[in-house]
């Protein structure tokens, strides 16, 4: 053992070797050699792309580049499947980027030492802590067309249980699938969490420039910024800022009454969101009638410098009102001017 990550890494392996035995590992192939085996491949991490979900902000792909440390990388790389957004973690900078409209915004968090990404060097010591017990650890063999015979482990923890299916030749992971979860909502407030991880693969090079700030990126003082693109909001036109504005709120309420998924995360950001367990929920309050069914606007749109707000009081079904006063934002792509319900005055902005 040279370094103390080889020691950690070779410490979780013999964790999980312990109590897994034989088992994880194919006929004739001693423990220790693969303990070995399993050690040396961690240490030759130099990146990884993962895709799968977050508990709250659904499908995602990202590539991470690492140094000889298989629990941090250097490089991050993190897209969402639904926005043209991307978060771009390295050395030369921290930043957000639209990436239709290369518009950046730095930021301070670094993904590259939060929870979420996974810490290869001990991912299985890690697991098999939290579960706590031996007979939460189940092994079983399970034959897949592509890449061949494969093994599943499958771990139980106190609040959640997981199956990762593992390559038998390298002992690392390919994906991996949270099968049950007693708090999904506690995991949402957590923000980045992983639900899923539907590919791993490791040591592919990833596509050129992607950890780099684009040279023709312009830079923008506010985050939102990032999330707009000239394929959503609504079109302008030749429409006077306030009756924009209006249109906006009556188009986006209606949406809402509607429970039209699509055009609410054109017009209004914070549908953009909202995760799968919260499209269930509003979903379930429509069909019982608690649901958005009236809306008003009660006030002129006034600006306040370069957001508008327009006074709207939103009617539930079940004879609850809401007061909201939209906050709209305004953004220009090439001559064409698209509005944007960016949050409420009343719940802040998205961001």
């Amino acid at each position: 053992m040279k370094h103390r990550k080889t020691q950690l890494a070779a410490a979780a392996v013999v964790v999980l070797s312990i109590i897994l035995g034989v088992h994880l590992f194919r006929d004739g192939t001693t423990p220790a050699y693969a303990v070995d085996q399993t050690i040396a491949a961690i240490e030759k991490i130099e990146t990884v792309y993962m895709k799968g979900e977050f508990y709250w902000q659904g499908p995602f792909e990202c590539w991470m580049r690492f140094d000889g440390d298989p629990d941090r990388p250097t490089h991050v790389w993190l897209g969402w499947e639904d926005l043209s957004m991307a978060k771009i973690c390295a050395p030369d900078g921290i930043f957000s980027l639209n990436r239709n409209t290369k518009y950046l915004h730095f930021v301070t968090r670094d993904e590259r030492g939060m929870s979420w990404i996974p810490k290869f060097g001990r991912l299985f010591g890690d697991l098999v802590k939290q579960a706590g017990r031996n007979d939460a650890i189940e092994i079983r063999p399970q034959v897949l067309s592509d890449p061949g015979s494969a093994v599943v482990v499958h771990i139980d923890t106190p609040k959640r249980t997981q199956e990762f299916v593992v390559d038998p030749d390298s002992k690392l992971p390919l994906r991996f699938a949270t099968t049950r979860e007693d708090a999904p909502m506690e995991m949402i407030r957590k923000g980045l969490v992983i639900k899923h991880l539907t590919a791993i693969r490791y040591n592919e090079e990833p596509p050129a420039g992607i950890f780099v700030k684009p040279a023709d990126a312009v830079v923008v003082d506010q985050a939102i910024d990032c999330w707009v693109g000239p394929d959503s909001g609504l079109d302008v036109g030749e429409m006077p800022r306030a009756e924009a504005c209006r249109e906006l709120v009556r188009q986006a309420c209606q949406a809402m009454i509607d429970l039209d998924e699509a055009k609410l995360k054109s017009l209004a950001l914070f549908a953009r969101r909202w995760p799968p367990p919260v499209w269930k929920q509003v979903r379930q309050m429509k069909e019982a009638g608690q649901w958005v069914q009236s809306y008003e606007i009660t006030g002129e749109p006034y600006p306040e410098g370069d957001v508008w707000f327009v006074p709207a009081k939103l009617q539930t079904g079940d004879g609850k009102a809401e007061v909201q006063t939209a906050m709209i934002k305004f953004y220009d792509f090439d001559g064409v001017v698209r509005a944007f319900s960016v949050g409420s005055k009343e719940k802040g902005v998205v961001d």
